[in-house]
């Protein structure tokens, strides 16, 4: 079997329009296709999601914006210097997966806290501000972004929860009415412009010493969190198949591509899974990732509507610090309130 029949037999395409229509009688079809998707592959594409594509474009205009501007300047935003909560600015073979460093930059942000708010004040680790670079419309654009992105988040998890037999608000309920978010923009560089950025950086690579450079641009993982909405410029992004083998996920114009995480393939007893993914791309590359995770406080507690794995024990996970133990792991150069 080919690459593109392989692709197109794995990672269906799934109209959401009933889904973001609060008034549509009938969602238990898309319902019925998102389950089925989260169980056989863990990937989906979605359409007729009602992201504008105007707010689309900008996003991503502003993310070349700021990543076409000279290191120094993007460095005096990063999360290693400027942040103990993960935001901020990350450069080239910085961040890991698969216990390699990646080659991308990128710009990390979350939920927002001021410096006085009691969460932050109480040194609760990933709570913190979100740090902006000093770019004309770009604050406007992207936190309209991420309100879009959260309500879409929202939206699925619903008809996930349907086909989970769940009552539809089900992890609406379970996040406090509040996902602790995470949204980035990254940048894929053409190779010579990796060296020359790792080269202007004598000190990072003293702190990474070590770690060895992965051999893909991001290296084999799963998310952490229950849902990841991504949009991307080019292609490049390769899911591992059930036949061991790995295939490339292509750009469909107007879609984007959802992946399950962890947690809700723990919240589902594994009976959802989360697939592992990588990009692999010799030209360069913007992508837009939104990981729409649970509170910070909640508890998973894996449904009762699933039998799970025989005699696997499935205790409640708190999801916070399952996040924060994985951040340290990625971002192991950057600063947190512990140290």
């Amino acid at each position: 079997m080919d690459d593109i029949n392989f692709t197109q037999l794995e990672i269906p395409v799934i109209d959401i329009a009933s889904l973001r229509d609060p008034d549509a009688p009938v969602i238990a079809e898309v319902a019925r296709q998102l389950g089925q998707a989260c169980r056989e592959v863990g990937f989906f594409y979605i359409r007729n999601h009602g992201i504008s594509p105007e707010l689309i474009r900008q996003t991503f205009a502003m993310a070349e914006t700021f990543f076409s501007q000279p290191l120094e300047d993007k460095l005096e935003y990063s999360m290693e210097r400027h942040s103990k909560c993960f935001r901020g600015y990350s450069p080239v073979l910085s961040e890991l997966a698969d216990g390699k460093r990646n080659s991308y930059e990128l710009m990390e942000f979350s939920v927002d806290f001021e410096p006085g708010a009691p969460e932050v004040q109480a040194r609760m680790p990933m709570h913190g501000p979100n740090i902006w670079p000093d770019i004309e419309g770009y604050q406007p654009v992207l936190t309209h972004y991420i309100e879009e992105m959260n309500r879409l988040g929202f939206d699925l998890m619903r008809g996930i929860a349907i086909s989970l037999e769940l009552e539809e608000d089900f992890f609406y309920k379970a996040f406090n009415g509040r996902s602790f978010w995470q949204f980035r923009t990254v940048n894929y560089p053409e190779a010579v412009d990796i060296n020359r950025m790792a080269e202007k950086m004598p000190e990072l690579e003293q702190r990474m010493s070590g770690i060895e450079i992965g051999d893909h641009n991001c290296g084999a993982h799963t998310d952490y969190g229950c849902l990841t909405i991504l949009l991307a410029n080019s292609p490049g992004l390769q899911v591992l198949g059930k036949n061991n083998v790995w295939f490339d996920a292509p750009v469909i114009e107007d879609a984007y591509i959802c992946n399950i995480g962890d947690m809700l393939q723990y919240w589902s007893k594994d009976a959802y899974v989360a697939t592992k993914h990588r990009v692999l791309t010799g030209t360069p590359r913007i992508s837009l990732p939104f990981f729409f995770q649970p509170n910070y406080a909640t508890v998973i507690e894996p449904v009762a509507t699933v039998p799970g794995l025989a005699g696997k024990d499935y205790p409640p996970i708190q999801y916070g610090p399952y996040a924060y133990r994985n951040y340290r792991g990625i971002y192991p150069a950057c600063p947190t309130y512990e140290n």
